[in-house]
Protein backbone atom coordinates (compact mmCIF):
# COMPACT_ATOMS: atom_id res chain seq x y z
CA UNK A 1 0.00 0.00 0.00
CA UNK A 2 1.47 3.71 -1.13
CA UNK A 3 1.55 6.53 1.11
CA UNK A 4 0.22 8.28 -1.66
CA UNK A 5 -3.22 6.65 -1.66
CA UNK A 6 -3.85 8.12 1.95
CA UNK A 7 -1.90 10.85 1.47
CA UNK A 8 0.88 9.59 3.61
CA UNK A 9 1.11 10.19 7.77
CA UNK A 10 2.67 14.02 8.22
CA UNK A 11 5.69 14.14 9.70
CA UNK A 12 4.71 15.15 13.79
CA UNK A 13 5.24 18.65 14.23
CA UNK A 14 6.11 20.32 17.11
CA UNK A 15 3.32 22.43 19.04
CA UNK A 16 3.25 24.25 22.46
CA UNK A 17 2.02 22.38 25.59
CA UNK A 18 0.31 23.20 28.80
CA UNK A 19 3.32 25.34 30.15
CA UNK A 20 5.17 26.97 26.58
CA UNK A 21 7.45 24.00 26.57
CA UNK A 22 8.78 22.41 23.31
CA UNK A 23 7.81 18.78 22.58
CA UNK A 24 9.93 15.59 20.87
CA UNK A 25 8.78 12.74 18.92
CA UNK A 26 7.70 9.30 20.53
CA UNK A 27 10.52 6.55 19.27
CA UNK A 28 7.40 4.61 19.73
CA UNK A 29 4.97 6.01 17.88
CA UNK A 30 7.27 8.28 15.39
CA UNK A 31 4.87 10.38 14.18
CA UNK A 32 3.16 11.53 17.43
CA UNK A 33 5.20 14.53 19.50
CA UNK A 34 4.62 14.31 23.18
CA UNK A 35 6.12 17.79 25.60
CA UNK A 36 9.34 17.17 27.45
CA UNK A 37 10.33 17.80 30.95
CA UNK A 38 12.45 20.88 31.19
CA UNK A 39 13.96 19.63 34.74
CA UNK A 40 12.60 19.13 38.31
CA UNK A 41 12.62 22.36 40.53
CA UNK A 42 13.02 22.23 44.01
CA UNK A 43 11.42 24.95 46.38
CA UNK A 44 12.63 28.39 46.52
CA UNK A 45 13.84 27.61 50.05
CA UNK A 46 16.75 25.36 49.06
CA UNK A 47 18.59 26.78 45.75
CA UNK A 48 21.53 25.09 46.34
CA UNK A 49 20.00 21.55 45.89
CA UNK A 50 19.21 21.51 42.10
CA UNK A 51 18.64 17.98 39.61
CA UNK A 52 20.63 18.07 36.94
CA UNK A 53 19.21 19.45 33.65
CA UNK A 54 20.52 16.70 31.53
CA UNK A 55 18.96 13.93 33.89
CA UNK A 56 15.90 15.15 34.09
CA UNK A 57 15.47 15.93 31.06
CA UNK A 58 15.78 11.90 30.31
CA UNK A 59 12.60 11.30 32.07
CA UNK A 60 10.38 12.63 29.39
CA UNK A 61 12.01 10.56 26.73
CA UNK A 62 13.03 6.94 25.70
CA UNK A 63 16.47 5.61 25.16
CA UNK A 64 17.25 6.39 21.54
CA UNK A 65 17.95 2.61 20.93
CA UNK A 66 14.24 2.45 21.26
CA UNK A 67 13.42 4.89 17.55
CA UNK A 68 13.16 2.86 14.93
CA UNK A 69 12.30 5.18 11.90
CA UNK A 70 11.13 8.64 11.53
CA UNK A 71 7.97 10.29 10.24
CA UNK A 72 9.22 10.39 6.25
CA UNK A 73 8.83 6.07 6.49
CA UNK A 74 6.16 4.86 5.03
CA UNK A 75 2.94 3.33 6.75
CA UNK A 76 4.72 -0.25 6.90
CA UNK A 77 7.42 1.29 9.31
CA UNK A 78 5.05 3.10 11.45
CA UNK A 79 2.93 0.42 11.99
CA UNK A 80 6.01 -2.20 12.94
CA UNK A 81 7.34 0.60 15.08
CA UNK A 82 3.51 0.48 16.87
CA UNK A 83 3.98 -3.19 17.59
CA UNK A 84 6.87 -2.26 20.14
CA UNK A 85 6.82 -4.20 23.12
CA UNK A 86 5.76 -2.30 25.91
CA UNK A 87 8.39 -3.81 28.17
CA UNK A 88 11.31 -2.55 26.71
CA UNK A 89 9.68 1.29 27.31
CA UNK A 90 9.23 0.67 30.98
CA UNK A 91 12.76 -0.51 31.59
CA UNK A 92 14.12 2.59 30.11
CA UNK A 93 12.18 4.76 32.10
CA UNK A 94 12.70 3.21 35.61
CA UNK A 95 16.71 3.71 34.67
CA UNK A 96 16.44 6.93 33.61
CA UNK A 97 14.70 7.58 37.34
CA UNK A 98 17.47 6.28 38.78
CA UNK A 99 20.03 7.84 37.15
CA UNK A 100 18.29 11.53 37.60
CA UNK A 101 18.07 11.08 41.45
CA UNK A 102 21.60 10.26 41.35
CA UNK A 103 23.05 13.44 42.09
CA UNK A 104 20.90 14.04 45.54
CA UNK A 105 23.06 11.20 47.09
CA UNK A 106 25.97 12.95 46.35
CA UNK A 107 25.31 16.21 47.91
CA UNK A 108 24.19 14.02 51.22
CA UNK A 109 27.77 12.32 51.14
CA UNK A 110 29.55 15.90 50.85
CA UNK A 111 27.81 17.27 53.67
CA UNK A 112 28.37 14.67 55.89
CA UNK A 113 32.23 14.95 55.05
CA UNK A 114 32.21 18.83 55.66
CA UNK A 115 30.80 18.41 59.22
CA UNK A 116 33.65 15.96 60.33
CA UNK A 117 36.13 18.02 59.01
CA UNK A 118 34.58 20.95 61.06
CA UNK A 119 34.73 18.37 64.15
CA UNK A 120 38.45 18.11 63.71
CA UNK A 121 39.20 21.07 63.24
CA UNK A 122 38.05 22.42 66.94
CA UNK A 123 39.93 26.17 67.76
CA UNK A 124 38.99 28.40 70.92
CA UNK A 125 39.06 30.73 68.22
CA UNK A 126 36.33 29.60 65.58
CA UNK A 127 33.70 29.00 68.05
CA UNK A 128 31.88 31.44 66.31
CA UNK A 129 32.10 29.61 62.87
CA UNK A 130 31.60 26.87 64.05
CA UNK A 131 28.45 27.80 65.18
CA UNK A 132 27.91 29.73 61.66
CA UNK A 133 29.07 26.32 59.91
CA UNK A 134 26.45 24.40 62.24
CA UNK A 135 23.00 26.56 61.99
CA UNK A 136 24.46 26.54 58.30
CA UNK A 137 24.69 22.54 58.93
CA UNK A 138 21.52 22.05 60.69
CA UNK A 139 19.64 24.44 57.75
CA UNK A 140 21.10 21.88 55.17
CA UNK A 141 19.74 19.23 57.32
CA UNK A 142 16.67 20.80 57.01
CA UNK A 143 16.68 21.38 53.68
CA UNK A 144 17.79 17.70 53.00
CA UNK A 145 14.86 16.65 54.56
CA UNK A 146 12.64 18.95 52.69
CA UNK A 147 14.17 17.85 49.41
CA UNK A 148 13.68 14.32 50.38
CA UNK A 149 10.35 14.82 50.97
CA UNK A 150 9.74 16.75 47.51
CA UNK A 151 12.09 14.11 45.91
CA UNK A 152 9.37 11.48 47.43
CA UNK A 153 6.59 13.44 46.26
CA UNK A 154 8.40 13.94 42.71
CA UNK A 155 9.04 10.27 42.63
CA UNK A 156 5.20 9.65 43.25
CA UNK A 157 4.14 12.06 40.43
CA UNK A 158 6.66 10.91 37.92
CA UNK A 159 5.38 7.44 38.60
CA UNK A 160 1.86 8.12 38.21
CA UNK A 161 2.45 10.89 35.00
CA UNK A 162 4.35 7.45 33.74
CA UNK A 163 1.26 4.76 34.48
CA UNK A 164 -0.91 7.91 32.59
CA UNK A 165 1.57 8.02 29.92
CA UNK A 166 1.41 4.58 29.56
CA UNK A 167 -2.47 4.45 29.92
CA UNK A 168 -2.63 7.03 27.14
CA UNK A 169 -0.07 5.23 25.01
CA UNK A 170 -2.06 2.08 24.80
CA UNK A 171 -5.25 3.69 23.81
CA UNK A 172 -3.08 5.95 21.45
CA UNK A 173 -1.57 2.64 20.12
CA UNK A 174 -5.22 0.99 19.74
CA UNK A 175 -6.65 4.09 18.19
CA UNK A 176 -4.13 4.22 15.31
CA UNK A 177 -3.94 0.45 14.80
CA UNK A 178 -7.94 0.68 14.64
CA UNK A 179 -7.33 3.63 12.24
CA UNK A 180 -4.74 2.20 9.98
CA UNK A 181 -7.30 -1.00 9.88
CA UNK A 182 -10.01 0.60 8.54
CA UNK A 183 -8.03 2.77 5.92
CA UNK A 184 -6.43 -0.19 4.99
CA UNK A 185 -10.47 -1.68 4.56
CA UNK A 186 -11.06 1.58 2.89
CA UNK A 187 -8.49 1.18 0.47
CA UNK A 188 -9.45 -1.63 -0.92
CA UNK A 189 -12.88 -0.97 -0.98
CA UNK A 190 -11.94 2.27 -2.97
CA UNK A 191 -10.01 -0.28 -5.08
CA UNK A 192 -12.54 -1.96 -5.59
CA UNK A 193 -15.14 0.64 -6.23
CA UNK A 194 -12.85 1.54 -8.73
CA UNK A 195 -12.63 -1.53 -10.09
CA UNK A 196 -16.28 -2.01 -10.57
CA UNK A 197 -16.13 1.62 -11.84
CA UNK A 198 -13.95 1.12 -14.78
CA UNK A 199 -15.76 -1.95 -15.88
CA UNK A 200 -18.91 -0.37 -16.14
CA UNK A 201 -17.40 2.83 -18.12
CA UNK A 202 -15.86 -0.38 -20.55
CA UNK A 203 -19.54 -1.81 -20.12
CA UNK A 204 -21.18 1.66 -20.74
CA UNK A 205 -18.69 2.20 -24.07
CA UNK A 206 -19.71 -1.11 -25.34
CA UNK A 207 -23.16 -1.04 -24.69
CA UNK A 208 -23.57 2.62 -26.40
CA UNK A 209 -21.33 1.52 -29.69
CA UNK A 210 -23.65 -1.57 -29.99
CA UNK A 211 -26.70 0.51 -29.46
CA UNK A 212 -25.59 2.88 -32.41
CA UNK A 213 -24.72 0.50 -34.66
CA UNK A 214 -28.33 -0.72 -34.27
CA UNK A 215 -29.80 2.23 -34.61
CA UNK A 216 -27.77 2.98 -37.64
CA UNK A 217 -29.16 -0.53 -38.99
CA UNK A 218 -33.13 0.35 -37.69
CA UNK A 219 -32.58 3.68 -39.28
CA UNK A 220 -32.23 2.14 -42.63
CA UNK A 221 -34.06 -0.83 -42.51
CA UNK A 222 -37.21 1.63 -41.36
CA UNK A 223 -36.74 4.21 -44.11
CA UNK A 224 -36.77 1.11 -46.78
CA UNK A 225 -39.61 -0.09 -45.60
CA UNK A 226 -41.25 3.66 -45.39
CA UNK A 227 -40.53 4.29 -48.87
CA UNK A 228 -41.72 0.57 -50.12
CA UNK A 229 -45.05 1.48 -47.57
CA UNK A 230 -45.32 4.83 -49.27
CA UNK A 231 -45.64 3.38 -52.93
CA UNK A 232 -48.22 0.58 -51.84
CA UNK A 233 -50.27 3.42 -50.03
CA UNK A 234 -49.98 5.60 -53.32
CA UNK A 235 -51.73 2.22 -55.42
CA UNK A 236 -53.73 1.38 -52.64
CA UNK A 237 -55.23 5.45 -52.81
CA UNK A 238 -55.65 5.39 -56.29
CA UNK A 239 -57.74 1.97 -56.69
CA UNK A 240 -59.56 3.18 -53.47
CA UNK A 241 -60.56 6.26 -55.60
CA UNK A 242 -61.49 4.44 -58.58
CA UNK A 243 -63.66 1.92 -56.70
CA UNK A 244 -65.40 5.14 -55.47
CA UNK A 245 -66.32 6.75 -58.48
CA UNK A 246 -67.63 4.28 -59.27
CA UNK A 247 -69.61 3.04 -56.40
CA UNK A 248 -70.54 6.74 -56.67
CA UNK A 249 -72.63 6.53 -59.82
CA UNK A 250 -74.14 3.32 -59.16
CA UNK A 251 -75.46 4.89 -55.65
CA UNK A 252 -76.63 8.10 -57.15
CA UNK A 253 -78.56 5.66 -59.71
CA UNK A 254 -79.95 3.48 -56.78
CA UNK A 255 -81.16 6.77 -54.96
CA UNK A 256 -83.00 8.34 -57.92
CA UNK A 257 -84.93 5.43 -57.95
CA UNK A 258 -85.81 5.09 -53.99
CA UNK A 259 -86.59 8.50 -53.61
CA UNK A 260 -89.29 8.35 -56.89
CA UNK A 261 -90.62 5.34 -55.41
CA UNK A 262 -90.70 6.95 -51.75
CA UNK A 263 -92.23 9.86 -52.93
CA UNK A 264 -94.93 7.96 -54.41
CA UNK A 265 -95.95 5.93 -52.08
CA UNK A 266 -95.70 9.57 -49.27
CA UNK A 267 -98.33 11.24 -52.13
CA UNK A 268 -100.47 7.93 -51.73
CA UNK A 269 -100.20 8.24 -47.65
CA UNK A 270 -101.03 11.68 -47.41
CA UNK A 271 -103.93 11.48 -49.61
CA UNK A 272 -104.99 8.71 -47.32
CA UNK A 273 -105.03 10.74 -44.59
CA UNK A 274 -106.13 14.04 -45.76
CA UNK A 275 -109.53 12.41 -46.20
CA UNK A 276 -109.93 10.55 -43.21
CA UNK A 277 -109.22 13.72 -41.40
CA UNK A 278 -111.57 15.76 -43.62
CA UNK A 279 -114.17 12.97 -42.29
CA UNK A 280 -113.18 13.68 -38.73
CA UNK A 281 -113.58 17.32 -38.85
CA UNK A 282 -117.00 16.90 -40.08
CA UNK A 283 -118.35 14.72 -37.54
CA UNK A 284 -116.52 16.78 -34.65
CA UNK A 285 -117.61 20.33 -36.33
CA UNK A 286 -121.30 18.98 -36.54
CA UNK A 287 -120.85 17.36 -32.60
CA UNK A 288 -119.31 20.72 -31.32
CA UNK A 289 -121.92 22.88 -32.73
CA UNK A 290 -124.50 21.00 -31.11
CA UNK A 291 -122.78 20.76 -28.00
CA UNK A 292 -122.33 24.49 -27.93
CA UNK A 293 -125.75 25.54 -29.02
CA UNK A 294 -127.15 23.68 -25.79
CA UNK A 295 -124.20 25.08 -24.09
CA UNK A 296 -125.05 29.04 -24.44
CA UNK A 297 -129.22 27.88 -24.23
CA UNK A 298 -128.86 26.58 -20.80
CA UNK A 299 -125.74 29.63 -19.88
CA UNK A 300 -128.40 32.29 -21.62
CA UNK A 301 -130.95 30.69 -19.42
CA UNK A 302 -129.20 30.68 -15.89
CA UNK A 303 -127.57 33.99 -16.73
CA UNK A 304 -131.02 35.24 -17.27
CA UNK A 305 -132.23 34.19 -13.99
CA UNK A 306 -129.57 35.37 -12.24
CA UNK A 307 -129.71 39.15 -13.26
CA UNK A 308 -133.31 38.65 -12.16
CA UNK A 309 -132.54 37.51 -8.97
CA UNK A 310 -129.22 40.16 -8.32
CA UNK A 311 -131.34 42.78 -9.45
CA UNK A 312 -134.72 42.19 -6.97
CA UNK A 313 -132.75 41.39 -4.61
CA UNK A 314 -130.93 44.66 -5.27
CA UNK A 315 -134.76 46.35 -5.30
CA UNK A 316 -135.23 45.24 -2.32
CA UNK A 317 -132.00 46.18 -0.59
CA UNK A 318 -132.36 49.37 -1.92
CA UNK A 319 -135.92 49.76 -0.44
CA UNK A 320 -134.82 49.01 2.72
CA UNK A 321 -132.27 51.41 2.87
CA UNK A 322 -135.05 53.91 2.00
CA UNK A 323 -137.39 53.18 4.17
CA UNK A 324 -134.32 53.16 7.45
CA UNK A 325 -133.02 56.16 6.06
CA UNK A 326 -136.74 57.85 5.81
CA UNK A 327 -137.21 56.75 9.55
CA UNK A 328 -134.16 58.27 10.78
CA UNK A 329 -134.52 61.62 9.10
CA UNK A 330 -138.26 61.67 10.39
CA UNK A 331 -136.75 61.01 13.99
CA UNK A 332 -134.39 63.67 13.57
CA UNK A 333 -137.06 66.39 12.54
CA UNK A 334 -139.17 65.07 15.12
CA UNK A 335 -135.74 65.22 17.29
CA UNK A 336 -135.31 69.09 16.54
CA UNK A 337 -138.84 70.43 16.80
CA UNK A 338 -138.56 68.95 20.62
CA UNK A 339 -135.79 70.67 20.94
CA UNK A 340 -136.61 74.11 19.42
CA UNK A 341 -140.08 74.15 21.68
CA UNK A 342 -138.28 73.28 24.51
CA UNK A 343 -136.06 76.17 24.12
CA UNK A 344 -138.73 78.37 23.21
CA UNK A 345 -140.35 77.60 26.25
CA UNK A 346 -137.27 78.25 28.18
CA UNK A 347 -137.05 81.58 26.58
CA UNK A 348 -140.29 82.58 27.02
CA UNK A 349 -139.98 81.65 30.53
CA UNK A 350 -137.36 83.83 31.40
CA UNK A 351 -138.78 86.61 29.34
CA UNK A 352 -141.52 88.93 31.33
CA UNK A 353 -144.80 88.29 31.62
CA UNK A 354 -146.09 91.14 29.84
CA UNK A 355 -144.37 89.37 26.62
CA UNK A 356 -145.69 86.06 27.19
CA UNK A 357 -148.75 86.44 24.70
CA UNK A 358 -146.59 88.12 21.92
CA UNK A 359 -143.88 85.41 21.96
CA UNK A 360 -146.02 82.64 22.28
CA UNK A 361 -148.02 83.97 18.93
CA UNK A 362 -144.24 84.41 17.58
CA UNK A 363 -143.52 80.50 18.60
CA UNK A 364 -146.59 79.25 16.71
CA UNK A 365 -145.33 81.04 13.30
CA UNK A 366 -141.75 79.95 13.86
CA UNK A 367 -143.22 76.28 14.47
CA UNK A 368 -145.75 76.88 11.81
CA UNK A 369 -143.45 77.62 9.48
CA UNK A 370 -140.39 74.94 10.44
CA UNK A 371 -143.29 72.55 10.09
CA UNK A 372 -143.62 73.73 6.37
CA UNK A 373 -140.05 73.56 6.03
CA UNK A 374 -139.32 70.30 7.33
CA UNK A 375 -142.56 69.18 5.37
CA UNK A 376 -140.54 71.03 2.18
CA UNK A 377 -137.28 69.20 2.98
CA UNK A 378 -139.07 65.91 2.95
CA UNK A 379 -141.11 66.07 -0.14
CA UNK A 380 -137.67 67.13 -2.03
CA UNK A 381 -135.74 64.35 -0.19
CA UNK A 382 -138.45 61.74 -1.27
CA UNK A 383 -138.62 63.16 -5.01
CA UNK A 384 -135.09 63.04 -5.18
CA UNK A 385 -135.00 59.02 -3.43
CA UNK A 386 -137.24 58.30 -6.68
CA UNK A 387 -135.35 59.81 -9.20
CA UNK A 388 -132.14 57.70 -8.10
CA UNK A 389 -134.63 54.78 -8.16
CA UNK A 390 -135.56 55.42 -11.84
CA UNK A 391 -131.99 56.00 -12.66
CA UNK A 392 -130.85 52.46 -11.00
CA UNK A 393 -134.06 51.11 -12.57
CA UNK A 394 -133.02 52.40 -16.08
CA UNK A 395 -129.13 51.12 -16.19
CA UNK A 396 -130.17 47.72 -15.09
CA UNK A 397 -133.12 47.75 -17.83
CA UNK A 398 -130.31 49.07 -20.05
CA UNK A 399 -127.78 46.04 -18.73
CA UNK A 400 -130.29 43.21 -19.53
CA UNK A 401 -131.13 44.95 -22.90
CA UNK A 402 -127.39 44.64 -23.72
CA UNK A 403 -127.36 41.07 -22.46
CA UNK A 404 -130.40 39.96 -24.47
CA UNK A 405 -129.44 41.47 -27.38
CA UNK A 406 -125.88 39.58 -27.58
CA UNK A 407 -127.50 36.76 -26.41
CA UNK A 408 -129.85 36.99 -29.38
CA UNK A 409 -127.00 37.87 -31.63
CA UNK A 410 -124.90 34.90 -30.60
CA UNK A 411 -127.99 32.72 -31.12
CA UNK A 412 -128.67 33.78 -34.22
CA UNK A 413 -124.99 33.18 -35.67
CA UNK A 414 -125.60 29.36 -34.57
CA UNK A 415 -128.74 29.03 -36.12
CA UNK A 416 -127.00 30.50 -39.18
CA UNK A 417 -123.87 28.28 -39.25
CA UNK A 418 -125.97 25.12 -38.66
CA UNK A 419 -127.26 24.66 -42.54
CA UNK A 420 -123.70 25.34 -43.48
CA UNK A 421 -122.73 22.74 -41.93
CA UNK A 422 -125.35 20.48 -42.36
CA UNK A 423 -124.85 21.05 -46.06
Amino acid sequence: MDDDDFGGFEAAETFDGGNGETQTTSPAIPWAAFPTVSGVHLSPSSPEIVLDHDHSSAIGCLSSDAIISSPENTPENSIVSQTIPKAQIQQSTHTHLDISLFPLGLTDEKSNGTIALVNDSEDPGANVSNIQLQQKISSLEIKLKVSEEEKQRIKKDVESLMEKHNVLEKGFLKEKEQEAISFQDRYKELQAAHRDIYLLALLQSSVKQQVEAIEKQYISAIEKQAHKCEELLNAQHQRLLEMLDTEKELLKEKIKEALIQHSQEQKEILEKCLEEERQRNKEALVSAAKLEKEAMKDAVLKAIEEERKHLEKAHAEERELWKTEHAKDQEKVSQEIQKAIQEQRKISQETVKAAIIEEQKRSEKAVEEAVKRTRDELIEYIKEQKRLDQVIRQRSLSSLELFLSCAQKQLSALIATEPVDIE
